[in-house]
C-alpha cells in the first residue's frame, strides 16, 4: 500500500471500490444497455470525487467487456492515489477497472485494421479509422499540435471520443506531456501523407530524437 497517503485517504479509496462492487451491475447496464446512464454516471462521479475531485473516469465498451478507466489526466501529483487505487482493485465480474491509462503495447491489430470499436454515447470509434497530421512541434515545450482525421458523422461527443482514443494510444502521461492542441476533421478518400493514429507515440519519439540530434550536432 502506498505510504504517502494517510488513513483517511486510504479509507475513501476503499469506500470507492466498495461502492463500485455494490453498483457493478448498474454501471454495466448503464453503459452496455443504456439504462439510467446519466443517473448512474452522476453517482459514480460523486463517489470518485470523495477520493479526489481532480480524478476522472472513462468508461468504454471494448472487446473484453465494459472497461472503467480511472485517470489523473497525467497529473503526477495525483499518482499516489492512482497507485493506491490500482493496488486495491477488487475482483469484478462485469466491469474491467484500470487505474492509469497506459499506452497500447500490442499495435499489430490496429496496424492491420483488426481492432474493435470502442463504444461511447451516440458513437462507435475505431483507432484504426483515425489518421493524423502534425501541425506544429514546439521544440522548447516539446508539445505538438495535431489534426486527427475521422470517417464519422459529427456528434456532440465526437471530439471527446477522439481525444480519449489519443490518450488510450499513447497513455495519459504522454498525452499530458506532449499534446497541446487537437483539431478534428472529416477524412478524405486519399490518406497519403497521413500517419495512422496508432503510430503517434513512435512519431513523438522520432521528433524528440531529431531535436536531440540537432542539439548534439550544434
Amino acid at each position: 500500500m502506498n505510504k504517502i497517503l494517510n488513513n483517511r485517504q486510504l479509507k475513501t479509496i476503499q469506500n470507492f471500490w466498495r461502492w463500485i462492487e455494490d453498483n457493478e451491475t448498474n454501471i454495466y447496464n448503464a453503459m452496455a444497455l443504456g439504462i439510467k446512464t446519466d443517473e448512474v454516471m452522476q453517482h459514480l462521479e460523486r463517489n470518485l470525487n470523495y477520493v479526489s475531485k481532480r480524478l476522472g473516469y472513462i468508461i468504454v465498451c471494448e472487446r473484453e467487456g465494459v472497461k472503467l478507466y480511472i485517470t489523473a489526466f497525467g497529473q503526477r501529483k495525483l499518482f499516489p492515489k492512482l497507485i493506491a487505487l490500482e493496488e486495491t482493485i477488487p475482483k469484478l465480474t462485469q466491469l474491467i477497472p484500470s487505474a492509469f491509462i497506459k499506452p497500447i503495447a500490442n499495435k499489430e491489430p490496429y496496424r492491420n485494421k483488426q481492432d474493435d470499436y470502442f463504444v461511447f454515447s451516440e458513437i462507435k470509434v475505431k483507432i484504426s479509422d483515425l489518421y493524423l497530421q502534425l501541425d506544429d512541434f514546439n521544440t522548447t515545450s516539446k508539445k505538438i499540435n495535431i489534426t486527427v482525421f475521422h470517417p464519422y458523422k459529427e456528434t456532440k461527443n465526437l471530439y471527446e471520443a477522439i481525444e480519449t482514443m489519443i490518450a488510450l494510444v499513447i497513455g495519459e502521461v504522454a498525452f499530458k506531456k506532449h499534446v497541446k492542441n487537437i483539431e478534428i476533421k472529416p477524412i478524405a478518400n486519399n490518406t497519403n501523407g497521413l500517419l495512422q493514429l496508432i503510430e503517434l507515440d513512435e512519431y513523438i519519439t522520432y521528433l524528440y530524437s531529431y531535436v536531440a540530434f540537432k542539439r548534439i550536432k550544434i
